[in-house]
């Protein structure tokens, strides 16, 4: 005990240290989507894009989400409109046709 008291301000130090480090690793939410911005052309529903997007989701969870995190009302979309999606889903690999220089056959 008297080594405490000795240096309580070492002992405050990691303590503080401690208390921080706990209290970022539970707030982190690793969960949490990220999202990225898609213009919407013509001819796009929100349910042509959960065909597209939505991955494993079933298509009606994933426009309720789109809807909550866009701020709509109704599941309705305009051409020209930008709306945010998950990024968890978007696949960006080049489909077969397209070569990269570093492609050997």
């Amino acid at each position: 005990m008297a080594y405490i008291r000795r240096n309580s301000f070492v002992f405050l130090f990691f303590t503080l240290v401690l208390i921080l480090s706990f209290y970022s690793a539970l707030s982190h939410n690793s969960e949490e989507a990220h999202m990225v911005q898609l213009k919407i052309e013509q001819g796009d529903t929100l349910w042509t894009l959960a065909d597209e997007y939505s991955g494993n989701i079933p298509h009606h969870e994933w426009i309720d989400e789109i809807m909550e995190e866009n701020k709509m009302s109704e599941p309705i979309i305009a051409a020209g409109q930008t709306i945010k999606i998950p990024d968890g889903h978007l696949d960006f690999a080049p489909d077969g046709t397209f070569k990269l220089a570093s492609d050997s056959e």
